[in-house]
């Protein structure tokens, strides 16, 4: 599977960081995954457990413009980081990390409050909505488990652009806030039965602000998870890993022939802009 994924996918997104750099996204849409949530959702908490990076937290909103996390798996440790103007792009070449894009947006909010515009809410919405629209962008949508699910804004405006649920994965969160008695709910939603997605739904414990205040570590952190799910009386089974880098694999493996297709037209169209020119 080592040999398979090192010859196969490896490639893939190797070429798709080098279409990203050259600029070709402007034109041409490459796979990611958006991670998408109402405020205070935890969804920096879930780009902490799949990065090992500490983002900023606090309440009100903290994600203010579009974070593109890239990670890339080696063999060395190494550590890159880039700042540009409209996105900031975050770059983790690590032995520890999965090979994939992230894209933290904004959480969505519906009322403003001290000097933000009045429209805040809409224009967080659009820039969502921006992103989530590709058909390459898996679209990781968290939920706080002790929330009605049927009432939640982002996974409305996932199912908007994604009525099939084939690109959408649910992410629940914050399941020891659940109310006793009701995790027989909880439980119908990671197992697909109450709002289906084709990729279905995960459900963790990351860091709360009581472990952030004690300096509790990443490491640490998974670890309490583990233990969390393996007593909870409720949710004590097996849970799957690497279902987002599943995805990744074969949402970049699928899309490269659209891709090369795409460049072929651009650059026909370009070649035909320069004869007329002449």
């Amino acid at each position: 599977l080592g040999r398979e994924y090192e010859e196969k996918v490896r490639p893939c997104i190797d070429l798709i960081d080098s279409l990203r750099a050259l600029g070709v996204e402007k034109d041409l849409a490459l796979p990611a995954i958006a991670v998408i949530g109402d405020q205070s959702s935890g969804k920096s908490s879930v780009l902490e457990a799949l990065s090992g990076v500490a983002l900023p937290r606090g309440g009100g909103i903290v994600t203010r413009c579009p974070l593109e996390l890239k990670m890339k798996k080696i063999n060395k440790q190494e550590w890159k980081g880039k700042i540009i103007k409209e996105l900031i792009t975050l770059e983790i070449s690590s032995p520890d990390v999965p090979d994939l894009t992230l894209i933290d947006l904004p959480g969505i909010v519906r009322v403003a409050i001290k000097e933000q515009p009045q429209d805040i809410g809409d224009q967080i919405m659009k820039l969502i909505k921006s992103y989530i629209t590709k058909q390459e962008t898996i679209n990781l949508v968290v939920v706080p488990s002790n929330v009605d699910i049927a009432t939640t804004e982002a996974l409305k405006m996932a199912q908007t652009v994604d009525p099939k649920g084939e690109r959408t994965l649910g992410v629940l969160t914050k399941p020891d806030l659940i109310d006793e008695g009701t995790e027989n709910e909880t439980i119908d939603i990671v197992r697909n039965q109450r709002v289906p997605l084709t990729k279905g739904y995960m459900i963790v414990k990351c860091r709360g602000q009581v472990d952030l205040t004690e300096n509790q570590s990443l490491v640490d952190a998974i670890k309490k998870e583990r233990e969390f799910f393996e007593e909870h009386k409720c949710f004590r089974w097996d849970l799957e890993i690497g279902n987002s880098t599943s995805c990744h694999w074969t949402q970049a493996t699928s899309s490269q022939p659209a891709i090369k297709a795409a460049m072929v037209s651009s650059t026909k169209s370009s070649f035909s802009c320069m004869s007329m020119e002449k």
